[in-house]
């Protein structure tokens, strides 16, 4: 499961380096997230990923209403690669998503939206998104998480060491067996 904004970019420039000694032709792929309606991470992993590497197009995917099911049927997600919001959201499960939640069409928070316009060069973003939900995540082999600066610090913090609450729905996270935090 992949993710995508500015966190993940060195991560895709490492793969996209070593993509000439890699084979990803039987690798699949699958999003968190995409704005609803939009197809702006689509584009940005083609251009950081997918078009550098001889991914199979048909083994890539990205949220639909019935993507719980196209997981399950793929055998389910080995590895997810999160980033973390500085609300301490994953995927786009904002505060108040429940660790039950699933793949759905959810609400962004202004403070979402607003950081995300800024790292987009003011572009404007869609009030919503449909995004894996916090079970989805929760049940895949392994899980990564990535955070860079120092403004994910409380976020980072207050997932890895606070109580577990949907106030900041990483937090979730300490309930799985297998996480790797790489925070710099």
């Amino acid at each position: 499961m992949l993710a995508t904004g500015s966190t993940m970019l060195p991560v895709y420039a490492l793969l996209r380096e070593a993509g000439l000694d890699l084979d990803f032709s039987l690798v699949k792929t699958f999003n968190l997230d995409e704005y609803y309606p939009g197809n702006q991470f689509r584009e940005f992993m083609n251009a950081q990923l997918f078009e550098h590497v001889n991914i199979d197009a048909a083994n890539v995917h990205f949220p639909t209403v019935d993507y719980d099911e196209v997981i399950a049927a793929a055998g389910g997600i080995d590895l997810c690669i999160l980033g973390i919001g500085v609300n301490g959201h994953i995927a786009f499960n904002e505060p108040g998503s429940s660790a039950d939640s699933r793949t759905r069409v959810v609400e962004l928070d202004e403070s979402t939206r607003v950081r995300n316009s800024k790292l987009n060069n003011g572009v404007d973003i869609p009030q919503q998104a449909i995004s894996v939900g916090v079970a989805t995540i929760l049940d895949c082999k392994k899980i990564v998480v990535l955070a860079n600066g120092a403004d994910k610090t409380s976020a980072v913090h207050e997932a890895r060491y606070s109580d577990i609450s949907d106030k900041c729905p990483a937090s979730f996270l300490q309930t799985h067996a297998d996480v790797t935090w790489l925070v710099s």
